[in-house]
């Protein structure tokens, strides 16, 4: 199923690309999503060129629908990979994500483009395909499932925010 998001951040097209880079960054998602668990590895420096960024989250279920928590249980890890290219004239850059739910037949693949849009501000396209490979259930439950990620997505700007006021910014 198709979901499209589009992120404001209060960071520069730069200052986000470090933030996602920065190993500290998963622990503010975590605060913002209430997870229990989150980790990260990084492979390239934003400031040189093209880099990539793994992160682990363990969130809880309990706002998901019901159809999908008895896929789940109470709590899911979710794998995530956000590979971008190095920055364009003026900062702007294009990645790829792509999210796996540990355990379960759903994931999301998606195409991201990071734009400036001011001196302290950027967003985030993000143009993607949540897949839940479930014989005769799986479009609804990707139905089901498009309002919860959309969520998810959207804290990016609560946890980009509490990390650029976290940064003195």
């Amino acid at each position: 199923m198709k979901l499209n998001e589009t992120l404001t951040l209060p960071l520069s097209a730069q200052g986000a690309a470090a933030m996602y880079a920065d190993p500290q960054y998963p622990q503010f998602r975590a605060r913002t999503l209430g997870a229990t668990a989150a980790s990260s590895t990084v492979e390239g420096d934003p400031q040189q060129g093209p880099f990539t960024v793994r992160t682990e989250l363990t969130l809880p279920t309990d706002r998901v629908p019901d159809m999908v928590r008895k896929f789940v249980g109470q709590t899911v890890t979710v794998r995530e990979t956000q590979g971008w290219s190095a920055a364009e004239s003026g900062g702007a850059r294009t990645g790829t994500m792509s999210i796996e739910v540990v355990g379960t037949p759903a994931s999301m693949t998606a195409d991201l483009r990071l734009a400036p849009t001011g001196t302290r501000s950027s967003t985030v396209s993000i143009d993607g395909d949540l897949v839940a490979k479930v014989p005769l259930l799986g479009p609804r439950l990707e139905k089901a499932a498009v309002p919860y990620v959309s969520t998810v997505l959207r804290a990016e700007e609560r946890s980009a925010a509490a990390y650029r006021e976290a940064q003195g910014n």
